[in-house]
């Protein structure tokens, strides 16, 4: 039984309970630093503890994160516009649109795209949009004021998990969409079969980057409790999905922490002996593992515990 702890705060997300001792992770990626996560006993919420400071996240972000993604990761963001083939081309806001490739995809489709993106270091990437038409507004979305409002959809590709509030964008997701209006937020899925297998060493823990963890059911709650119904729930991505099963294995087997996907994304990094030894061997293992984890990756989906979740709501 999870050992109760004294944060003096109620939960982030519902504000209802005081949360238990989950567990402890080190960011393995960058400084090897302890993190404490606890867990709301109301919502099922999963939240880093302490809180970071904006100031003090900003070293725990690698160069990568503003980096122009690679081709693969280029190809899987254009790709992302066929989840909404079946929508009638309208109004869209990309919330933390990064590099703007997906609505630099809906554009070419019809939609009339709006984008807002917290760093202004992907200025170099989105400046070429604006001059297209594309409407791109740097900072806190809460911050900012939207002319084009109300739209007919509203997209949060792996945003949420990086708020330490995330109800409170959701809440004004919900003001400026128009009434039966479509959000979309793709999340990791804390309650998913790879993190009960790879505790820390699951990819999509990514401590401490991601500030919250949802469940299915916590965030259809928080989407009930904001004006919302949800229409559609998916278990699988196969952009994410099959690939964060992969990596999991990898760092669980000992290797680097996630250096196949420093590697995919090109990340400037020196080229030890040892750490070319290890993606040796990573390569050897490839044929084995791609096909176990697209095994095990739809069969987690099918248990309805895939590793991330997607989620469709409509506003009532």
């Amino acid at each position: 039984m999870a050992r109760r702890v004294d944060i003096g705060i109620k939960c982030r997300v519902c504000h209802e309970s005081q949360a238990c001792f989950f567990m402890e992770c080190l960011d393995f990626e960058f400084h090897k630093t302890p993190f404490q996560l606890i867990q709301c006993p109301s919502c099922g919420a999963v939240l880093v503890h302490p809180l970071p400071k904006t100031s003090e996240l900003v070293q725990y972000y690698g160069s990568q994160y503003h980096q122009k993604p690679s081709l693969f990761f280029s190809f899987i963001q254009k790709n992302r516009q066929g989840r909404f083939s079946g929508l009638k081309p309208g109004k869209l806001l990309d919330v933390g649109c990064g590099s703007g490739t997906f609505l630099e995809a809906m554009h070419q489709k019809g939609w009339l795209c709006n984008g807002t993106e917290f760093s202004d270091s992907a200025k170099r990437f989105l400046n070429p949009l604006q001059k297209k038409g594309i409407d791109i507004q740097y900072g806190q979305l809460l911050d900012l004021h939207f002319s084009q409002a109300p739209f007919d959809l509203i997209t949060f590709w792996h945003v949420l998990e990086h708020l330490a509030e995330p109800q409170r964008e959701i809440a004004f997701a919900c003001k400026l969409l128009k009434k039966g209006g479509i959000l979309f937020m793709a999340v990791p899925n804390i309650d998913s079969i790879s993190f009960s297998i790879w505790k820390c060493n699951w990819f999509h823990l990514d401590l401490p980057r991601h500030l919250t963890h949802f469940s299915p059911k916590n965030l259809s709650r928080i989407l009930d409790q904001n004006g919302f119904e949800v229409i559609r729930i998916s278990h699988f991505a196969l952009e994410y999905n099959p690939y964060g099963i992969l990596q999991s294995i990898y760092n669980s087997l000992g290797f680097e922490f996630n250096l196949l996907t420093n590697k995919i994304k090109a990340q400037k990094s020196s080229q030890t002996a040892g750490k070319s030894i290890q993606l040796v061997l990573i390569a050897l293992l490839l044929p084995f593992l791609l096909p176990l984890s697209f095994f095990l990756a739809y069969l987690f989906s099918w248990a309805k515990r895939g590793d991330t979740i997607s989620v469709w709501a409509r506003k009532r």
